[in-house]
């Protein structure tokens, strides 16, 4: 019991550090604002966009035979 109490005890600790580092963070949110507004994000979306149609390509690629398979074999 004692080293349940000493646990508790500990964890109420760690609960208050944790919620004060919390709170000081909150405090310096108007530089992320400033960080997010420099980055420039418009060719990124482009980017991102024909690899995931590359991606799914390779997929397909790699899987069509056996759906093909799969949708004859229905028919």
């Amino acid at each position: 019991m004692k080293k349940f109490n000493a646990l508790r005890a500990r964890s109420v600790q760690a609960a208050m550090a944790v919620a004060a580092m919390v709170a000081a963070s909150g405090a310096h949110a108007a530089g992320i604002d400033d960080l997010f507004a420099e980055v420039d994000l418009s060719g990124i979306a482009t980017k991102v966009t024909a690899l995931a149609v590359v991606i799914v390509g390779i997929a397909l690629v790699m899987k069509g035979p056996a759906i093909v398979k799969r949708i004859i074999a229905k028919i």
